[in-house]
């Protein structure tokens, strides 16, 4: 943290698009997740849903470079001290749930082994491009372990987003006018 200004432009045309696109992949996977297996749109729902994963994944990795290359504005002093512990124990949070849904959904969909009437992975489509999946023995045992950890840290990151945005919201609507970290980001 650096100064009170807002955050660059960069940080804020990120955040906002990483915004739309987790809340989406989220209430997307759960969706997908619905889907019948016997659905035969259901592969092609996972491979959008890998994709737009990836995407995510690049986003993250950019804007960590950007977040510790740019200059942060401070959490104001005026927020009890417990209030930023919070803060930055969601954002800590919510950086490794954004780096362990990507990578856990990859090591999963690498792991897929085949089965009679699923097609098999053996890429990830994205967007035209296939990407290699990780050099792992494919078992549906490693499948089953890193689907769920992909899963439950989905479940957790819609917590972490929620405490997020309502504590976004607290200090803009309900706290003093020098708490509005929200004003910071728009």
């Amino acid at each position: 943290m650096s100064n009170s200004g807002k955050f660059s432009a960069s940080m804020r045309a990120i955040h906002w698009a990483m915004a739309v696109l987790i809340v989406s992949m989220l209430a997307f996977g759960i969706y997908v997740n619905g889907v019948p297996l016997d659905d035969p749109n259901k592969f092609n729902l996972y491979d959008w849903h890998r994709a737009f994963g990836v995407l995510a994944f690049m986003l993250v990795i950019m804007r960590l470079v950007v977040r510790f290359r740019s200059s942060v504005p401070d959490i104001p002093a005026t927020i009890p001290w417990y209030e930023r512990r919070a803060a930055l124990g969601a954002q800590i949070l919510l950086y490794s749930a954004m780096l362990a849904m990507p990578i856990s959904g990859y090591i999963a969909s690498s792991a897929v082994p085949d089965f009679p009437g699923i097609p098999s992975v053996h890429n990830i489509w994205f967007f035209g491009i296939d990407l290699p999946i990780a050099p792992i023995e494919k078992n549906y045992e490693t499948t089953q372990f890193y689907m769920s950890i992909h899963k439950w840290v989905g479940y957790a990151m819609i917590a972490i987003i929620i405490a997020h945005a309502a504590g976004a919201l607290k200090h803009r609507f309900l706290d003093k006018p020098e708490n509005d970290v929200l004003g910071k980001m728009l």
